[in-house]
Order: structure tokens, then sequence, then C-alpha cells
């Protein structure tokens, strides 16, 4: 039976109805929100304590504040004179149905330089791996972790921080333009808190001291950058002003959400940043960042590029150069102007690095002809083939 779109219209009618006024509702709210934002924000070191106080406990993210909480600075000026290095990954993941266990990793690495003498480079760089020592994680206790799913997808962020900093050290040896190091997406591994803490620790600490430490020990400043994100951590403090029984309360059950619905994107999209303005400066404190990542703790700010606000990762030990930060702010608002409303080395580093559909096509031909070379069986079990053969 056909699709009654006579239905359907009436209820995407009155679907729009209530975004209306859902988005009417969150309009209030955020208004709420930001007059109690500005009437603590003198006060922000207090709430900078009780945040750290009560992260564990509080039934929402939170961030804590590093300066006034309503602080927001104007887009620097600066010398378009300045070289970008740019990491982005993808994966093929390992699968089950094929013959031979394998998973590949590949990176698309992107050098550009602006000014008098413009250059860019742009290449990938893909790794397979197939042995036993690279498919299996073994502890000091003989426990062993199959390299697959969450734990591929790990070692490719892991991959794309080392990479950066490698990337930005032969930048160094040829390039006297200031450099900023720049990835797609969170510089937080989220992804890694669910997992065990020794295969957390073997990710981590690989990202933490041969990606962030080695771009601090060549004194790089580096960054992140998340288009569209969806992080509560300062409506979080907006929430814990308005719920400071969290100062005596052993548990945090019951608490009544008084901003239902809003988040830090829409906190900041209301118009409070002008076109290139950024935020003050936050600390988030999500649980892996707090107890894990040091001196290399991660602060934000929110940047409005025009065609959407974007959050700005980096560091604590850049957070702490005013002068990186306004780099950063400049290079990120130039970056994403440039690539039409995202940053375009990071989009030319997406382009290197992207598997297609038709790429894992070809891979898998490859695999099954390296088999029948080797006179092995073929690339996949009869349940796969089978499933392949199926049209609905």
């Amino acid at each position: 039976m056909p699709l009654d779109f006579n239905q359907v219209g009436q209820q995407i009618k009155r679907m729009g109805g209530d975004l209306r006024q859902t988005a009417n509702e969150h309009d209030q709210l955020v208004a709420t929100a930001w007059a109690n934002l500005e009437k603590e924000s003198p006060r922000w070191e207090h709430w900078a304590r009780h945040a750290e106080e009560n992260y564990l406990r509080s039934p929402w993210l939170l961030a804590a504040p590093a300066e006034p909480i309503t602080n927001r600075y104007r887009l620097p000026k600066f010398a378009p004179n300045y070289c970008l290095a740019a990491v982005d990954g993808s994966q093929i993941d390992l699968d089950r149905h094929w013959a031979v266990e394998c998973f590949l990793i590949n990176l698309g690495l992107v050098t550009i330089q602006y000014g008098q003498q413009p250059y860019s480079k742009l290449h990938s760089v893909p790794a397979l791996h197939y042995n036993d020592q690279e498919l299996l994680l073994r502890d000091k206790d003989g426990r062993s972790y199959k390299m697959a799913g969450a734990l591929v997808h790990a070692e490719r962020d892991t991959r794309e921080g080392i990479a950066l900093a490698s990337l930005a050290q032969e930048i160094l040896a040829t390039s006297t333009a200031p450099l900023v190091a720049m990835q797609d997406g969170t510089l937080i591994r989220w992804s890694l808190s669910g997992l065990d803490p020794w295969v957390r620790s073997h990710f981590l600490q690989r990202y933490l001291d041969q990606g962030l430490a080695a771009l601090r020990a060549a004194d790089v400043p580096t960054c992140s950058y998340i288009s569209h994100p969806k992080a509560p951590e300062v409506t979080g403090i907006a929430r814990l002003i308005a719920k400071p029984i969290l100062n005596n309360a052993s548990k945090a059950e019951g608490i009544i959400d008084p901003y239902p619905g809003i988040n830090d994107t829409k906190l900041f999209g209301n118009g409070w940043l002008g076109d290139g303005e950024r935020s003050a400066l936050f600390k988030s404190l999500s649980k892996i960042n707090v107890e894990e990542y040091g001196e290399h703790a991660i602060y934000f700010f929110y940047l409005n590029v025009g065609a959407e606000l974007a959050r700005i990762e980096m560091p604590e030990w850049v957070a702490q150069r005013p002068e990186w930060v306004d780099l950063i702010h400049a290079v990120a608002y130039d970056q994403a102007h440039r690539g039409g409303g995202y940053p375009v080395a990071l989009a030319r580093a997406h382009e290197q690095a992207v598997v297609r559909e038709s790429d894992r096509r070809v891979f898998r031909q490859m695999i099954e002809q390296a088999l029948w070379h080797a006179r092995l069986s073929n690339g996949s079990s009869l349940k796969q083939d089978a499933k392949a053969q199926v049209r609905v």
C-alpha cells in the first residue's frame, strides 16, 4: 500500500506547530539562563570552584569558567601569513565474515601556507593491519582484546594526533610562518571512557605523549574544530547557578532540569556572539579530561564563524597563552570563511582520508585476489555471500 500523504501531511503540519512552540519556549529559557549568567559572571571563580567540586555528582555535564563567564572577544587583527597543518582519518573495520582478519586506517594530511609564499601539500597514508600482534592487544595479565569496532576507532583517533605532531615538526623545519595544528572533532577522547582501564590507558597515553606532548615540545599551538556542537557544558554552569542546592546535597537524584532541551549552541546562538566573535574560555569537566589529561586538560571557546557556531578546543598549555588563543581564534575564522563555512584545510584533509563505498569494494576485491593467488579460501563467508544475493 502506498504512503498516505494526506495523513503524513497533517502530521507534518502538527510537527511544525509543535516545533514553533518548542522554539519559543527555548528562547524564553535561554533569556533566563543568560540573565543569570550575566548576574553571576563577576563571581566566575566561585562558580569554577563549585563546578570542580561537583562535576562527579552533578546530573549535568559541567565546565569551569577560566575568566568572567560572559566575556566575549572580537576577531583579532592578524596578518594572513600563516601555515596550517591539518589531519583527518577514516578506517575499514575488521570484518569477521572474511577469510582473513584485517583492518585499514587511512590518514589524510594537509599543509597549507598563506602569504607571500603560498604553498600546499595534500596526501594520504594508508596502513593495513593483519598479523596477530596488530589484531590483538594483550595486557600484562594475559588478557587479550580484539582490534575491532571501538578499538579500531580509538586507534585511528590516536594515529591522527600523533600524525599531526609529526607533520607540524616537518613544517617547522622548512617554514618560518606562524604555524597552527588543527584536527577535526573533539580532543577529548570521550569514546575511551567506557573501555577497560588498561585499554583506555593504552590509547590515551600514546595520544597524550606522542601527540599533544610532542606538539607542546615543538612549541606549536594546536586546536580542534567542532562543527555544529551539541555539548551542554556551559549550560551546565547556568543549571548549577539555578540549582546551588548541590552545595550541600549528598546525591543529585531528583533535581529538576531548569533548562530542558538547552545546550551550548542554543545558549550562544541567540545572537550573543556577533560575526567573528568568540566566547570566554572554559575548561571541560568531563571525567576523563579532569582525571587523566593532566597538563593537557582541554579548554574551549565558542566562535561565531557566520555560517554556524563552532566549538574550538585546545590543551591547557595553549589556553594559558593569550597570543596563541588570539591566533587560533583568527585562523579558525579565516579557515571557515575560506571553506564556505567549514575550515578549508580540514575539508581537504577529509577528502584525502575518506574511504568511500567504491574504495571499500576495490579493497575487498584486492583482498580476495591476494587470497586467491596465495591459494587460500575466498575472502568472505558463505553467510555473507548469501546476504549479498538477497534482494528486497
